[in-house]
């Protein structure tokens, strides 16, 4: 089986959406978003996003989606794979680990200092995938808090 990857089109917006609605349902969520929402966030103007494409056959078969960061103090970009999919099928054949490499060059070409990948704590599968493939587990080393935009107690 022959794995490409690429950057998302505007064609593969339909694609992205339902791989974003099956992750959401996997994790018990419902998605939120659209396909204007995801036009602008990776298309527009500003994109906010890149979204890269894994594909057998030509079909796509799984995505990563990256957000850029930045921090104050250091202020050479991170990336953030805030979204991994793999349909089901294709899982446990390289196209996770392709995807992650595509995400890995696109930080190259962009001077990023590097990239995180994070996975719900209950996601077993995911993780030994992740330690497989050899990335650095960092859990712990910063921890993170919600914070919610519309509470007046904060």
């Amino acid at each position: 089986m022959k794995i490409s990857t690429r950057y998302a089109r505007p064609s593969d917006l339909t694609d992205v959406l339902a791989m974003i609605q099956a992750l959401s349902a996997f994790h018990g969520h419902t998605a939120e978003t659209g396909l204007e929402t995801l036009q602008a966030l990776f298309f527009g103007p500003s994109p906010a996003a890149v979204a890269m494409i894994a594909t057998v056959a030509d079909r796509p078969v799984g995505y990563a989606g990256l957000v850029r960061h930045i921090t104050l103090h250091a202020p050479t970009p991170r990336l953030d794979i805030q979204h991994l999919f793999v349909h089901e099928a294709f899982r446990s054949k390289g196209v996770g680990k392709a995807l992650i490499a595509a995400a890995r060059e696109h930080a190259t070409g962009i001077g990023a200092r590097g990239l995180t990948i994070s996975t719900d704590p209950d996601n077993k599968t995911a993780q030994a995938a992740y330690s497989a493939m050899g990335l650095e587990d960092i859990t712990g080393k910063i921890p993170r808090f919600w914070i919610p935009a519309n509470d007046p107690a904060v």
